[in-house]
């Protein structure tokens, strides 16, 4: 087996590395299909090719457009690693399991902070099975994210009646969710984390005897996500661990079911002060101030037209509470078109505007059941507080609207379950179904 990788890894020049590259994941999507998908066959390759161009379209934007060219940078990093490991395979793996500044390699490296360097680090096997190329390490990045939207899809269509239309929308189709989660990115891999997790939670919750690679798979999920965006994992967590224990101790107390609400506040309390010793930007000592701190880093580092304003935003609890309804809002729905000032600008406000929409069409849907309120709340309270915090942390709104699409997701299924908007366009089209 490694000498088929060595193999493949050494055919830089080769011109047909595209199509070999090309015919593995073909193979390990048709195996995934096999498994998962044959139900709705032409929604299943569908999303996969959405995916794709999604992932291809990040290369390219960053290659042409943005001045900021981060996620060539970092492969170019990812290939000096994997030159590494086609020259020095014990040295490489020494430094991808023990790193530190001291490296005679460390130098080498244009991105040493250490979540970019472990995605480096991630990336560099990539580069290497692929002879250092962009796009097949693009394209298998993009196969990874849609393997775990998938299963996300599947099991919210198993356990949440009528939901179908709502996670088509939100987890396989959203434009910008489609884009920022499936390219040579963070997002991508933190993401994916979250989606596993996110199914695991809903069958947890739902019930279901869940297996030992289920397990594994979460543990996995955690450290890539945790590595990648710590912020965004650990308020899932915090989230998650609150409703899963409420489910299991309600059964046996009759207070906890009594007082479902209350208890999930409480523990959630807790659980928030347990996490904010697992990182010092966590640290109730200096949490506000590392918050005002970022905010007023993008502010000197940003145009005036392209930044939320705060109302004397400073370092209380008192000011992040009186900004925070703004700071929700305009992670949600900003920027709006009057606001638009290029053409990417243009694409995420008229997004908004769908979004706008999409949550004015809720009002007129007719079933307002709730089968299950400690997701919903979940839900709730992780979107709500992730948007409050990334906005006062990222006030620069194009930024912003990457670093949103940890939440984006279950806001856009939130708003489009049992919507007569959706229901209609997603539910009348036969597409959709096949």
């Amino acid at each position: 087996m490694s000498e088929l990788l060595n193999w493949i890894s050494n055919i830089e020049t080769c011109p047909g590395m595209m199509i070999i590259h090309g015919f593995i994941i073909l193979g390990l999507v048709y195996l995934y299909f096999r498994k998962a998908g044959t139900e709705r066959k032409l929604l299943f390759w569908s999303a996969w090719l959405f995916k794709l161009g999604m992932s291809v379209a990040v290369g390219l934007i960053y290659l042409y457009y943005y001045t900021a060219n981060d996620t060539w940078s970092i492969f170019n990093d990812a290939c000096r690693l994997a030159n590494l490991a086609r020259s020095d395979g014990w040295t490489y793996l020494d430094f991808i399991l023990n790193s530190h500044a001291s490296d005679t390699f460390w130098s080498e490296l244009t991105f040493t902070q250490s979540r970019t360097l472990f995605f480096v680090k991630v990336l560099s096997f990539f580069a290497w099975i692929g002879g250092n190329n962009y796009w097949i390490a693009a394209l298998y990045f993009a196969t990874l994210s849609f393997f775990s939207s998938w299963n996300l899809f599947l099991v919210v269509v198993r356990y949440v009646d009528g939901s179908q239309p709502a996670a088509i929308l939100a987890f396989l189709f959203f434009p910008s969710i489609g884009f920022w989660s499936s390219g040579i990115i963070k997002e991508t891999l933190a993401l994916s984390g979250i989606y596993w997790l996110t199914a695991l939670f809903i069958q947890v919750m739902s019930g279901t005897s869940m297996r030992p690679w289920h397990w594994i798979g979460a543990g996995v999920a955690v450290l890539v996500a945790w590595n990648l965006k710590y912020y965004w994992t650990a308020l899932f967590m915090a989230v998650t661990i609150t409703s899963t224990g409420i489910y299991f101790i309600q059964k046996q107390s009759s207070f906890i079911a009594k007082h479902k609400m209350i208890s999930w506040l409480a523990v959630f309390f807790v659980l928030c002060i347990t996490v904010s010793l697992l990182h010092p930007n966590f640290y109730l000592s200096r949490f506000l101030e590392v918050l005002i701190s970022n905010h007023d880093n993008f502010v000197r580092i940003s145009k005036p037209e392209r930044l939320i304003q705060f109302y004397d935003l400073h370092a209380s609890w008192w000011s992040v509470l009186l900004n925070a309804p703004w700071a929700l809002f305009s992670s949600l729905f900003r920027p709006w078109l009057g606001e638009a000032t290029g053409w990417t600008s243009w694409l995420a406000a008229f997004e908004n505007l769908m979004l706008v929409v999409l949550t004015i069409a809720l009002a007129f849907r007719k079933d307002w059941k709730i089968t299950d309120r400690m997701i919903l709340l979940s839900g709730v309270v992780y979107i709500v507080l992730l948007c409050i915090f990334l906005a006062l942390s990222t006030p620069n709104l194009g930024t912003l609207s990457r670093y949103r699409v940890g939440c984006l997701p279950f806001f856009v299924f939130l708003i489009s379950y049992r919507n007569p908007l959706v229901n209609y366009f997603v539910g009348s089209v036969s597409f959709f179904n096949r």
